[in-house]
């Protein structure tokens, strides 16, 4: 059971989901969506946007069967300890993957732009160390941390994004609707991957006082990950064209790169944005790795979940030091989040609530609606 002074209110859900989802892999979204999608590309994922919103949906369900009670509770209850606890382990394991690589692509893409003469370690180092210091805060830490930085990432971005629509060729786009059916088989896969951590949602859900009230706020948080992630595909496909979009790795900040404002005294607006950008990065990995502690404090029967996180950025530091290079880290990326993804978001919450149905486990009353 959660403790009453480690709650989050609806607003900080909404901020989670956002922070959590868009990260660092938004300046590539647009290559993945041009490679894939196509010319319609920013349509789809509009559509998957909108999909993943019922999606979400079946996990609030999920957890407002369990009010009171996380998913690292509820689910051993559901389908036995000794089993739940495994089964929380290996996500546990999956989540510290997806740390790994969120922060060695990070570094990559600040080394490129930012630091190029800063070492690898150093950058990796310090981001881990520091998402330590605010872990072991808990889950009010984590959720305050979140709606703080919400304004001061999303505002200046969009402020520094508009001076580059005069050079938008939307003509880029066309012909909108040409092909859409293969577009639309081809990027499915990679829907996992381009709303992977919506299924935080499970965790985050439980330290709500009342989780029936979470509809709303992840409803809305997805609408705005969608329209970001509709934005940012249209600006880079009408600025680039799709072939050119599908061949650059990170076509979001050579469209900022290009912009040209008459009298900025700033020469690099990509600096700009990198340097906000670690703000989304760091809440990424913090939402991240609150659940990895929290999930070890359920499994190991221990009162607080501080003591885990320094040990547990070992790891992550080691995993995210064993790409050789950029290729191989979005190589190993890709099988991950296309297939284990899948696995998370989509197949367990729709096994984990048939089984609760058949077993009877659960409040009796659907008070969701």
């Amino acid at each position: 059971m959660i403790k009453n002074n480690d709650q989050i209110s609806p607003y900080q859900l909404a901020m989670i989901v956002i922070m959590t989802i868009i990260g660092v892999s938004v300046f590539n979204i647009v290559h993945v969506i041009a490679k894939f999608g196509g010319n319609n590309g920013w349509i789809i994922v509009a559509a998957l946007g909108i999909a993943h919103i019922f999606v979400a949906f079946m996990l609030v369900r999920l957890s407002c069967k369990f009010p009171g009670k996380t998913f690292p509770e509820y689910i051993q209850e559901i389908i036995g300890v000794i089993p739940g606890k495994l089964l929380v382990f290996i996500i546990c394991g999956y989540i510290t993957f997806n740390l790994s690589y969120e922060v060695r692509e990070f570094t990559e893409v600040a080394k490129m732009f930012l630091l190029p003469r800063t070492p690898t370690e150093i950058i990796m180092f310090a981001l881990i160390l520091v998402g330590v210091y605010v872990v072991r805060g808990g889950v009010e830490s984590v959720a305050r941390l979140v709606e703080i930085t919400f304004p001061i990432l999303f505002i200046p971005f969009f402020l520094l994004m508009i001076p580059g629509f005069s050079n938008l060729e939307l003509t880029n786009l066309l012909p909108i609707g040409s092909d859409i059916g293969t577009g639309f088989s081809r990027m499915i896969p990679h829907a996992p991957h381009v709303f992977r951590g919506m299924e935080y949602i499970l965790f985050y859900i439980g330290f709500m006082e009342k989780p029936q009230k979470a509809y709303k706020p992840v409803a809305w948080s997805l609408a705005f990950v969608t329209a970001f992630y509709t934005l940012v595909s249209i600006i880079g496909l009408s600025s680039f064209g799709v072939k050119s979009a599908a061949k650059d790795m990170w076509p979001l900040l050579l469209y900022i790169r290009n912009i040209s404002v008459p009298g900025l005294f700033i020469e690099r607006l990509d600096g700009i944005v990198l340097s906000l950008w670690v703000i989304t990065v760091f809440t990424t990995i913090i939402t991240g790795f609150f659940i990895v502690t929290y999930s070890l404090s359920k499994i190991l029967n221990t009162k607080e979940q501080k003591q885990y996180a320094l040990p547990w950025m070992i790891i992550i530091y080691y995993l995210a030091l064993q790409p050789a290079s950029l290729a191989e880290l979005y190589k190993w990326g890709d099988w991950a989040f296309k297939y284990v993804s899948s696995i998370f978001i989509y197949v367990v919450p729709v096994v984990t609530l048939l089984i609760a149905a058949i077993r009877r486990k659960g409040a009796k009353k659907d008070e969701d609606f």
